[in-house]
């Protein structure tokens, strides 16, 4: 690895002995590559940490920014094109022996991957590094096929000192073993708006926070819509996320927005590409909305009930374990339109129900999800793993 792709500075002091390296696999941002990022900066007074990201990540950019040293190699995901499955083997070789190369650099003590599908620290230990390696996994494991998921969890309890999951719902999916542990991850985040903020009655936004990508449910959103807006023509809906950089994900989005026009509904259905100001558009939105099929954790929706936005989630894991039905938020089953509708206009008829539930949303989850306790819990496990 040459010194000219180490990008940015360090602001930790020289005197700290704790090295931790986080593996992540985003090319931009994702509640994975958040969780992580956030968790450094919340941690830096402990720990040093050095990111290693993919070439083409644009992530380097938000790391800059609170000086947090990165280093950028041409990662390779596993995928079905044949092409890709035969150059995985030789890429994360070579990728190796480049990690390995920084791991002695950086005088690393601890290497932490960002989701477990990367092999890259199981490789290390493989190849007897003696870092000790954490692995989280962060979605569920039952939505990849079995065999693949088995070996990405076989390599996990072989090689890792301890297996992170951040939920109960991805624990549950996990066979017992006494590697794994919970740990939920942390909202790390100065509030710079007032509670409540002004929504002006005549622009009530439904906001929809997700990447366009198959599965995260913004097509049942707009469907859902089509039957609410008769009722409620001043309602808007505002879908803001980003395309991963990937082809299919742009397609999709050009799909919802050839839907919404079919619909007659472009007026009041808008789409943006995804932003840096989430406090702001998120306390701009009367509610937030994530009907995707499956969540492991689910940051859009703690970042909303922090903020005071009440949630209108899918019963599909993570969001269970943050909103508490009929009381900080609504959860609706995977997939029904019909309870989709029926809640958004349960919120939209009854403004006192609404900031009721605002009000619930904020005092639990920053109760529930304190920083002091994942500082504590995260020490822990360090110290534990150590």
């Amino acid at each position: 690895m040459h010194p000219q792709e180490c990008i940015g500075a360090t602001k930790y002091c020289k005197g700290i002995p704790v090295n931790v390296l986080v593996i992540d696999n985003s090319n931009s941002v994702t509640g994975a590559f958040k969780c992580a990022h956030q968790s450094a900066v919340l941690m830096a007074d402990t720990y040093r940490f050095v990111f290693l990201i993919p070439s083409q990540s644009t992530n380097d950019k938000l790391l800059q920014q609170d000086q947090v040293k990165v280093y950028k190699i041409p990662m390779l995901e596993i995928s079905k094109s044949l092409w890709r499955l035969l150059q995985y083997p030789f890429r994360l070789l070579y990728n190796l022996w480049r990690v390995r190369i920084l791991v002695k650099r950086e005088r690393i003590d601890f290497v932490i991957v960002n989701d477990f599908y990367n092999l890259l620290g199981a490789g290390l230990v493989a190849l007897g590094s003696n870092v000790k390696l954490i692995t989280y996994v962060r979605f569920l494991p039952a939505t990849v096929p079995k065999p693949l998921r088995n070996w990405w969890i076989n390599m996990a309890q072989r090689y890792s000192e301890t297996i992170v999951a951040v939920s109960d719902a991805v624990k549950n999916q996990l066979p017992p073993h006494p590697k794994v542990i919970k740990l939920y991850d942390v909202f790390n985040v100065r509030e710079q708006l007032p509670y409540p903020y002004p929504i002006l009655p005549q622009k009530k936004v439904l906001l929809y926070l997700a990447n366009y990508t198959r599965g995260k449910g913004q097509e049942l959103a707009l469907a859902a819509f089509e039957q609410i807006h008769p009722l409620f023509p001043e309602v808007q809906l505002k879908f803001v996320g980003g395309d991963l950089g990937l082809e299919k994900n742009r397609a999709f989005r050009n799909e919802l927005e050839t839907t919404s026009r079919n619909i007659q509904l472009d007026a009041v259905v808008h789409f943006y590409d995804f932003t840096d100001s989430i406090e702001a558009i998120i306390k701009e939105s009367y509610a937030l909305l994530n009907f995707s099929v499956s969540e492991s954790f689910s940051m859009t929706c703690l970042e909303a009930s922090y903020f005071g936005t009440p949630v209108i989630a899918t019963r599909c894991g993570g969001p269970e374990e943050i909103i508490v039905d009929d009381e900080t938020g609504l959860l609706v089953p995977v997939g029904d339109i019909p309870a989709m509708v029926s809640a958004m206009q349960k919120l939209l008829t009854d403004e006192v129900y609404r900031n009721r539930l605002s009000a619930n949303a904020r005092k639990y989850v920053r109760e529930k999800f304190s920083q002091q306790q994942y500082k504590e819990n995260y020490s822990k496990l360090l110290t534990a793993t150590r």
